[in-house]
């Protein structure tokens, strides 16, 4: 008999490539519960929305009578928790959102968990928990209490969700996990890469923030989808696991935008850096993944990565194009024309 698995945030960009991953293994039958914000687009999964070990159920997880219900309906063996707000920028103008999703939300559906039975729960936090480090790597245990150093409304509401998570792990199977930052098809165009692409495709400017040196680890949404399924079998209850590339030499913002413009074949003015630059911008992300991959993860290479996006993106623009005016209007710099870069 096949386990059943509740998925949160199945229909956002990384649950669903998660819910794709673990419907093509054939092994369980899922429920992915989504409320389908600006961010949720049933899109992702229609190659697999008719299969008979997928359902739906439009739900607020922070809606304790219908989750409690709907947990008590199902009885899953595992909830596996994507759902979240998860803009930084958007969490400067609305933090109260991303306390109400982020925590309220994390806690109803642990207590929702542990009222049905459910033996395993995986919470997807992010390495933005850490804050920001300008040297070495963050490893698992190097997370405050609190929200510690985090920066950001959203990254300090990621923070308490992590630790109360954890604080469920005598009760539930709990595991965390703390993806690096992420990219792929299928990405909302309010996040860098997918931002960037999609106004080169238009024959934009590529606006790059402050001096571009900001550096991230870039992790394919596929190998994060590998990740998570990995810990839902094999990690131990009540730990963390970093999920992150190793990038040698490691990635700035402007290395990535400058790789872009090669590969569209544009010239350097296509680059404008900008005089804005977001508030609580932390300066250098990372983290030490070696705990999961002790477990057997790797990530594949992030430059073929970036060169299967960036063909996907151009090949489904009538999917982007009716998002691009919304994702836009968040940013400060939507309209400025910059100034050209030296590159």
């Amino acid at each position: 008999m096949k386990s059943h698995v509740v998925v949160t945030g199945g229909s956002g960009f990384l649950g669903s490539h998660f819910v794709r991953l673990l419907l093509k293994q054939g092994s369980c039958s899922v429920t992915n519960v989504d409320s389908l914000t600006y961010a949720g687009d049933p899109r992702r999964l229609a190659d697999v929305a008719d299969g008979k070990d997928y359902e739906f159920v439009r739900l607020d997880i922070a809606s304790e009578d219908l989750v409690r219900q709907l947990l008590s309906e199902r009885r899953p063996e595992a909830v596996v928790h994507f759902a979240a707000e998860s803009h930084v920028t958007r969490s400067e103008t609305d933090p109260d959102l991303f306390y109400r999703t982020n925590v309220k939300g994390t806690r109803v559906l642990l207590e929702a968990a542990l009222a049905a039975g459910v033996r395993r729960f995986i919470h997807v936090s992010t390495d933005e928990v850490y804050g920001s480090i300008l040297e070495g790597s963050f490893k698992e245990s190097d997370k405050q209490e609190g929200t510690g150093s985090a920066a950001s409304p959203y990254s300090k509401s990621k923070a308490l969700a992590d630790d109360l998570a954890l604080s469920y792990a005598g009760k539930l199977e709990v595991v965390v996990v703390r993806p690096t930052n992420a990219f792929g098809p299928w990405q909302y165009p309010e996040k860098v890469f997918p931002r960037w692409v999609t106004r080169a495709l238009q024959s934009q400017p590529i606006l790059v923030w402050g001096d571009g040196l900001y550096v991230r680890q870039w992790l394919h949404a596929e190998d994060f989808a590998w990740a998570v399924d990995l810990v839902l079998r094999e990690g131990v209850t009540g730990e963390a696991y970093n999920v992150g590339p190793v990038h040698e030499p490691e990635i700035t913002n402007l290395a990535v935008a400058r790789w872009l413009t090669g590969a569209l074949g544009l010239d350097n003015g296509a680059i404008r850096m900008t005089a804005y630059d977001r508030p609580d911008h932390d300066r250098r992300y990372a983290v030490d993944a070696s705990k999961i991959r002790e477990l057997g993860w790797r990530s594949g290479d992030v430059w073929s990565q970036f060169e299967e996006s960036l063909a996907w993106y151009r090949n489904n623009p009538n999917w982007w194009r009716s998002l691009i005016a919304e994702a836009e209007s968040i940013y400060a710099d939507a309209g400025a024309a910059g100034k050209d870069t030296a590159v």
